[in-house]
């Protein structure tokens, strides 16, 4: 007759391997991070900007306009407050142009 070997596991082995196994099964669905986009023309004046955002735990977004004039002045410009994955646009003066966008969400 042939020899049969036998593999024993220890207790120590088996808690450890279900205390891993237990750590990487998730305990509830990974949920996405909200993801955000913005664009703007930059350097042209009067021009404009956008910003939208999705996923979860976005309820409303709105873009923030950063306008420079001639004269070296600044002026913020807000769009609406939008509703999840919709853009929210805004727009510099007819004598001032972008030089930087961004958002807010809540």
């Amino acid at each position: 007759m042939g020899r049969i070997k036998k593999f024993g596991v220890s207790a120590a082995a088996m808690a450890a391997i279900a205390a891993a196994t237990t750590l990487m099964s998730p305990t509830a669905p990974a949920q996405a991070a909200p993801i955000c986009s913005t664009s703007a023309e930059i350097g042209v004046v009067g021009g404009t900007g956008w910003a939208t955002c999705s996923g979860t735990g976005v309820t409303q977004t709105r873009v923030v306009l950063f306008c420079q004039d001639s004269s070296g002045g600044y002026t913020t410009v807000y769009g609406p407050w939008v509703a999840n994955a919709l853009q929210s646009n805004a727009k510099c003066s007819s004598s001032s142009w972008p030089i930087s966008v961004g958002f807010q969400r809540i």
